[in-house]
């Protein structure tokens, strides 16, 4: 895409025209909940309970700010190169305190494992709280291997346990990687930990539920679904959110093909307290793959939390709307490109939009908005802004997204520090959060290759005309006190 360094859309009321709607089939209907069904195993048990799910803030000390954890997959620890290293900066009254960040690595005391030369310890993934002590834990996910840093009163310091991936005595199931998902999938007011799974000869979806063994990493209980058998559906990628609004996280399964007809096909799975409950379905999505971008919120203040998901394969996100059943009665479910009517810039094979999504009310009118990065967008001249990245604003309404107001930002943009330059990938992680809870959260943005993919992370003022490029600011690895060697800071965000 060739466009300005700014771009505001103005276009008509019909702000939603253009975009792709993703036509929902016939789902089975939700079966009675039952302790254990057939193809279904669930193990353990626990009492119901409610709690807020979907779109939450980390808070890894608990003291009511978000905290921001970004990794770099690629720094130095010691002499050992591209080990990687894993930054937690925390929110306070004054925003994030960079100067007393967190920085974690392999060497770190408590941390399982050692570094080692191009280990390229990763990714920052999914948060939340998984031995119900009250603060948000830290998940990574790298090369179908699982840990969890542990959340104090003191952040994260290094305490950290590895997930098994194989069988275990409360998990009579082997997990299999790829997208992770943490939520309370059975309201008892822990979270849960939710990937893909097998059982030696079926795949599906596992849960391992909370509280997590801090020393073994083991759950309290396991629950899996043979949704080949149960759903007709094969599981590639999961996420999981609050989509009923019943106070208790549920679990989109996407990124398969229905079994019969191979064509793409996802499906939402409520959360109870004994198991889950297939909810609506719907055609469409994306064909088979494990790590797209995903973030919830509720962006027509139904008080349903919606999706959406990022697949830059396809240069694309997708939106799925909420509803008593998982999905809306009312709200189709969208994609949106470059291509679509109101929205920024012109669709180019390899952008890369959809790369990072993230969502929050930038504006202040009570709905949600979309941040979409396009993490190889050329932001003007072909030879010196190759790949260099930009990301798109799409504002929430009463009837969803709307291209109405819509705005992509570049290094070039007014007032935005450093400038677009070849492989900065400016976009390729993005994060809505209020980290000095004063109503007019910020956005940040990493952008992984800048530096020489030493990398950098950008953060975004908003307020009641939105986001905006003054005052904006940023900061890279060094900053925080991390290693000056290596990087690509801001490659993957959690916050």
């Amino acid at each position: 895409m060739r466009e300005r360094a700014l771009t505001v859309a103005a276009v008509c009321a019909a702000a939603v025209l253009g975009v792709t709607a993703v036509a929902p089939v016939a789902g089975a209907a939700p079966v009675a909940v039952k302790e254990k069904a057939v193809g279904e195993k669930v193990v353990g048990g626990k009492t119901a309970g409610q709690k807020a799910a979907g779109g939450k803030d980390a808070d890894f000390n608990g003291d009511g700010y978000p905290d921001f954890a970004t990794g770099a997959h690629t720094a130095t620890v010691g002499a050992v190169k591209r080990a990687g290293v894993v930054t937690v900066a925390y929110g306070s009254a004054a925003g994030l305190k960079l100067s007393s960040a967190s920085i974690i690595s392999q060497a770190t005391p408590g941390v399982p494992g050692d570094p080692v030369d191009d280990g390229k310890w990763r990714e920052v993934g999914s948060f939340g709280d998984l031995d119900g002590d009250g603060y948000d834990d830290l998940v990574l996910n790298w090369a179908e291997r699982f840990m969890v840093l542990w959340g104090s009163a003191d952040g994260i310091t290094g305490a950290g346990t590895t997930i098994p991936v194989g069988k275990t005595s409360a998990a009579p199931t082997a997990l299999l990687g790829g997208t992770v998902g943490v939520g309370d999938v059975n309201g008892d007011g822990v979270d849960d930990f939710v990937t893909r799974g097998h059982d030696g000869l079926t795949y599906g979806l596992s849960v391992r539920l909370g509280p997590i063994d801090r020393t073994t990493g083991t759950s309290a209980g396991a629950w899996f679904r043979n949704t080949g058998k149960l759903d007709k559906q094969s599981t590639s990628a999961v996420y999981v959110g609050d989509l009923t609004g019943d106070g208790v996280d549920d679990v989109v399964v996407g990124g398969g093909v229905v079994l019969g007809n191979g064509k793409p096909g996802a499906m939402v799975l409520k959360g109870t307290a004994t198991g889950l409950v297939k909810g609506g379905t719907f055609s469409g999505l994306h064909w088979y793959d494990t790590s797209y971008p995903s973030a919830f919120g509720d962006l027509n203040k139904d008080g349903y939390q919606d999706l959406v998901t990022g697949h830059a394969d396809q240069n694309k996100v997708y939106v799925i709307y909420g509803g008593p059943n998982g999905l809306s009665d009312t709200m189709k479910h969208r994609s949106y490109s470059q291509a679509s009517t109101g929205v920024p810039g012109t669709e180019e094979a390899g952008d890369k939009f959809g790369s990072a999504v993230a969502m929050g009310d930038t504006d202040q009118d009570g709905y949600d908005d979309v941040i979409i990065g396009a993490s190889y967008e050329t932001a003007s001249d072909p030879a010196t802004t190759s790949q260099s990245g930009a990301f798109t604003l799409l504002r929430g309404s009463a009837t969803g997204i709307t291209t109405t107001g819509a705005v992509t930002f570049t290094q070039n943009s007014k007032s935005v520090p450093s400038t677009s330059e070849n492989n900065d990938h400016f976009g390729a992680a993005a994060a809505v959060l209020d980290s000095d809870k004063d109503g007019s959260p910020e956005v940040y943005v990493g952008g992984n290759g800048e530096d020489g993919y030493k990398g950098r992370v950008w953060r975004f003022p908003t307020g009641s005309t939105g986001v905006t490029g003054t005052g904006s600011t940023s900061f890279h690895l060094g900053t925080l006190g991390g290693p000056t060697s290596g990087g690509n800071f801001g490659y993957r965000i959690a916050g």
